[in-house]
């Protein structure tokens, strides 16, 4: 091993001893508490996430088990990044839940933060520097939000930032396998970081980036058009402005403040780094005006302030898509990162070990990011388990979306229930069972419904009580099917 490469992991394991500290108190309860959104059991994100790890590891077509008899197009149709669940779907849910799941969303954060340390690194940058590099990607809140919310992947930004490590090392080939695995775990952030390839040092070999890629979008493709997305609709899904100096007053997508120390990139540092940090922080800053969205928001969920400049990028077809535009802020923070260790290469190392300690102020990112207290206890656990060993098709009667689906991980039965609202099911299936099911959930008689779902197959209709204004009306049910079988379960 050489003195370089100890002295990188030596600055990888100090920025991964921050994130760690950061996050002593989840860590403590991995095995029993969620790390995930405040209301994990109501939140589609988590739900879907979940779902999809359970789905890719059960035989047969997973998407045969939504809207029974049916079924749902193809999963990549809805969800389409499917990548980890494809690898990781068996190992996760084979684990006790929610350890797996807890294990592989700290997973993906620590090798975000090793990955930025390896990258200032590559950049020119000193070793302790690098790991203080690593600390403000740790203490950064925004890099734990969409982790937080259960999206799996879209924070994972991890392989783009490998792919420019190898690139500024000028291994040109492996930067490109990087970049296009980027691109399978989240399109859009693997574009990103193409362009911003592109910017720092382009070259051919960047082009295996594209064969990588290609499998994947011959797949997706066909499906852009039944998946269902649409445009940013609110300052919910963009950075709001007062997030970029960390004053916002919803500290999940706060930015850490010593990021702002980035900007000294453009007049401080090394000559031998100062085409490399330049041109980090000036793709840092476009991914941050991107990620302010079309419209841009002084506070998170206002009224918007004004129109955004560069509106007509989320017209371009392809971009249409992009829901979130704050997700690259995930990619921007570990390029300011890194432009802050070059900028303060030169200075002593108890700069670097002031900012690992300022860092460290932020114990309670966790708190103020996740709901890491969330209960693991899917509601109506113990019908969903009764269910399993009595049941041949489910009725989630009164779910929304992908409610039910958290439900099917526990009774693995196919249910009426999954991508789409009941009141838009897709072309083909037949709508007059979604409406009379959406009738018979605030408690108006369907007389003839019954027997219809017995004859599609169904057995049992579930009754879930989901919290506040998502409980439904069981007594139209209650009068036509008689008492329950079980707390909550009604036999057809």
């Amino acid at each position: 091993m050489t003195e370089q490469t100890r002295q990188t992991l030596a600055a990888v394991l100090t920025a991964c001893a921050v994130a760690i500290a950061l996050l002593n108190r989840p860590l403590l309860q991995m095995d029993t508490l969620i790390w995930g959104p405040a209301d994990p059991w109501n939140n589609g994100d988590f739900l879907g996430a979940h779902w999809l790890f359970w789905a890719l590891s059960q035989p047969g077509d997973a998407a045969a088990l939504l809207s029974w008899p049916w079924g749902e197009p193809s999963l990549i149709s809805a969800f389409p990044n499917l990548l980890d669940a494809y690898l990781l779907g068996t190992i996760i849910t084979s684990s006790d839940f929610p350890l797996g799941w807890n294990v592989m969303m700290v997973g993906h954060h620590l090798l975000n933060v090793s990955a930025t340390v390896v990258l200032a690194r590559a950049a020119g940058a000193r070793g302790l520097h690098a790991a203080a590099a690593g600390a403000l990607v740790a203490a950064t809140p925004i890099m734990l939000h969409e982790h937080a919310l259960g999206h799996t992947l879209t924070a994972a930004v991890w392989p783009g930032l490998f792919g420019l490590a190898a690139l500024m090392a000028k291994r040109d080939i492996q930067a490109g396998l990087w970049i296009g695995l980027q691109g399978l775990v989240y399109l859009y952030t693997g574009l990103a970081v193409g362009l911003v390839a592109l910017l720092v040092r382009p070259c051919r070999g960047l082009l295996t980036a594209i064969l990588v890629m290609v499998p994947y979008l011959w797949l997706l493709v066909p499906q852009l058009e039944a998946a269902s997305a649409m445009g940013p609709p609110d300052g919910y899904t963009s950075l709001a402005v007062d997030s970029l100096w960390g004053g916002s007053g919803q500290f999940h997508i706060r930015l850490q403040p010593l990021l702002g120390l980035g900007i000294a990139a453009l007049f401080l540092g090394p000559k031998a780094s100062g085409r490399a940090r330049t041109r980090l922080l000036v793709a840092a800053v476009c991914l941050l005006a991107v990620a302010l969205g079309p419209d841009i928001f002084l506070h998170r969920g206002e009224e918007p302030v004004s129109g955004s400049p560069l509106a007509l990028i989320f017209q371009v077809p392809g971009l249409t898509r992009m829901h979130h535009p704050i997700r690259l802020a995930m990619l921007a923070v570990p390029l300011l990162a890194v432009a802050s260790a070059l900028a303060f290469h030169r200075r002593r190392s108890v700069w670097a070990l002031s900012i690992i300690g300022l860092c460290g102020l932020n114990w309670k990112t966790i708190d103020n990011t996740a709901a890491w207290s969330a209960s693991a206890d899917i509601p109506g656990h113990d019908a969903g388990a009764w269910l399993a060993d009595h049941a041949s098709a489910v009725v989630d009667l009164g779910s929304d979306s992908m409610e039910a689906l958290s439900l099917q991980t526990v009774h693995g039965k196919p249910i009426l229930s999954g991508f789409h609202p009941r009141s838009q099911p897709r072309p083909g299936v037949d709508r007059s069972v979604y409406e009379r099911l959406s009738r018979w959930s605030v408690g108006v008689h369907q007389p003839t419904l019954p027997a219809r779902l017995k004859q599609l197959g169904y057995s049992h209709v579930v009754v879930v009580d989901r919290g506040p204004g998502k409980t439904p009306d069981a007594t139209a049910v209650r009068s036509q099917l008689g008492p329950p079988v079980f707390p909550g379960v009604f036999a057809l």
